[in-house]
């Protein structure tokens, strides 16, 4: 985002009293300055940003309990395919394992340093693809990275952009873009493979190609400090010219019976469940995604506040877990 517009943003920002986005915008023309060998600038940035920092307690005391908070909102002409919202998922609510989670941590670190990264010429990772099965951490990784750096978490939703812009697809990206461009988020793409199938496949039309195309020179110009986040269950499927632009290509695999095990004592924190009690579950569930052990204890936990109890049985918990798997041997064709 070019300097005239980053500070064009801020004084929105501090017309509508979105602190939050202030501040966000803060942060990036302080990277623009340092960047541009003005640290001395930098500095003096740095110090207002502090101080804009101690000051917010205080002001907030002042403000009503309770008050909203503003959010990003997408433009008008682009509201039906940027879903955007605030998250306060945490990477520590995440279920991953410790090489992932190493990889999630480290574009955080590089996020919250880029300034002191780009005095040194250096840039954070801020194009990542994610890819695994469904259900298996992908989505909420994208809102943790934007819970944890207080960033809006805007949805790309794929399928409205093909399904209802069909010959305009490539003009519309270039819509999303340059509100990249404009406006500091974690952007997700989802379902991504939607967009990245195999150019050379038989059926694809000449939309699809030509969209694919649009989309690699949009990523190989786009210069913001947004971080960009494609999500897709298919990751053999897309096309390799698109794997190259990406920083990171992280791999969310099924889950492990540890891993669902410490799902489901999470989970079940507040319901007597012993600890070899939570193993046979974690043993019961094989094969489900994180997101459908979690859809099993929902629904045990919603039959038991509908029958007025405190917590559900063991047993229901089991028959949910039980009806789940076979739900997921019909999906995939096991016996």
């Amino acid at each position: 985002m070019a300097q005239a517009e980053l500070i064009t943003e801020m004084v929105r920002a501090h017309t509508l009293g979105d602190e939050r986005r202030w501040r966000n915008l803060l942060s990036q023309l302080i990277a623009a300055e340092s960047r541009a060998g003005h640290t001395r600038q930098a500095a003096r940035l740095r110090a207002l940003l502090a101080e804009a920092k101690t000051a917010e307690p205080e002001r907030s005391s002042r403000q009503s309990v309770g008050g909203p908070v503003p959010l990003a909102r997408a433009p008008r002409d682009l509201a039906d395919v940027l879903d955007v919202r605030y998250s306060d998922v945490q990477l520590a609510d995440l279920v991953l394992p410790d090489e992932l989670r190493g990889s999630v941590q480290r574009v955080l670190d590089e996020q919250r340093q880029a300034g002191r990264l780009a005095e040194h010429g250096l840039m954070a990772r801020r194009r990542l693809l994610l890819h695994g099965p469904p259900g298996c951490g992908k989505t909420m990784a994208a809102h943790a990275l934007a819970g944890e750096l207080k960033l809006p978490l805007a949805r790309v939703r794929l399928e409205v952009l093909f399904n209802r812009y069909l010959g305009e697809t490539a003009a519309t990206l270039t819509d999303i873009f340059d509100h990249i461009g404009r406006v500091r988020a974690v952007y997700l793409f989802d379902e991504f493979d939607a967009l990245g199938k195999h150019r050379s496949d038989e059926f694809d039309v000449g939309e699809a190609k030509r969209v694919v195309g649009t989309f690699l020179q949009l990523l190989d110009a786009c210069d913001s400090d947004s971080l960009i986040v494609a999500a897709t269950n298919l990751g053999e499927t897309l096309d390799s010219a698109l794997l190259r632009r990406f920083d990171d290509v992280l791999e969310f695999p099924a889950p492990t019976v540890e891993a669902r095990a410490l799902l489901l004592r999470r989970l079940l924190r507040t319901v007597p469940v012993g600890g070899d009690e939570v193993k046979k579950l974690a043993k019961q569930s094989e094969g489900l995604s994180f997101a459908e052990v979690q859809a099993a204890v929902d629904n045990a936990r919603k039959a038991a506040i509908l029958d007025d109890r405190e917590f559900p049985s063991l047993n229901e918990i089991d028959a949910e877990v039980r009806l789940r798997v076979r739900g997921a041997s019909l999906k995939t064709g096991r016996a």
